[in-house]
């Protein structure tokens, strides 16, 4: 029996605890993600615990594997071996000895082909550590082009009208970081994922949150912002 989870590192570790016959438990991990919701701190406990780990999302919904921004380019060109982004990617996740299996989508008999060639070639502990060094310096890369610096700590966290405001400034960042608009607004719009009463409209500008905040983002001036890039267009 095993389980997907979609939550943060202290609700993955209860539900490990919860039950001693676990056998997996699936996550989204990626060299952008090492501590979004589960991340490194829930890969390492779950392999501790004995469980084996299904990693979701190693390219970040191929987000990964499209051509990156000019500065991240820069950065992949300076690696020490050629490959692909996609290949790194999926090496660096491969490269965990937590990790039992990577779940990679694929659309085209191309990317099939590459991503067998990369899982032929992978290993636990397999990266150099000049490769290891790259891939922070491209995590680097791509943080820098956050126009929001939140590091979804949550303090600011709950808004007392409700506002799911790191999840908002997640989604107007990867617009950004990713050129990937539509991504963004169709996550937006989803009632599955933010529901209409958390929208940044939703915002009375109490200023409670700039409290709260470590960064000293200002928050509501960020939130208009973001509705404005985000919201369902008419």
């Amino acid at each position: 029996l095993g389980f997907s989870f979609h939550d943060n590192y202290e609700t993955f570790k209860k539900i490990v605890d919860a039950y001693d016959n676990w056998t997996l438990a699936q996550i989204q991990y990626n060299y952008i993600d090492v501590d979004y919701q589960a991340g490194y701190r829930g890969l390492e406990y779950a392999a501790g615990k004995g469980l084996a780990v299904v990693i979701m999302e190693p390219l970040r919904g191929g987000r990964l594997a499209k051509e990156p921004p000019a500065s991240v380019a820069r950065v992949w060109g300076t690696a020490p071996q050629k490959r692909t982004p996609t290949a790194m990617a999926l090496l660096w996740v491969w490269n965990h000895p937590e990790v039992s299996v990577a779940l990679s989508g694929m659309s085209t008999m191309e990317q099939v082909k590459e991503n067998i060639a990369t899982a032929e070639h992978s290993r636990a502990n397999n990266l150099t550590s000049d490769e290891l060094s790259l891939i922070e310096r491209v995590r680097e890369a791509y943080n820098e082009l956050s126009p929001i610096p939140c590091t979804s700590c949550g303090y600011c966290t709950p808004c007392p009208n409700g506002v799911a405001i790191p999840t908002i400034f997640q989604m107007y960042n990867e617009a950004i970081m990713y050129d990937d608009l539509q991504t963004a607004q169709s996550q937006y719009k989803n009632p599955d994922i933010l529901k209409e009463e958390q929208r940044a409209d939703q915002c009375l500008e109490c200023d409670e949150c700039l409290k709260a905040c470590p960064q000293e983002i200002p928050i509501p001036e960020w939130l208009k912002k973001a509705h404005e890039l985000l919201k369902p267009k008419q």
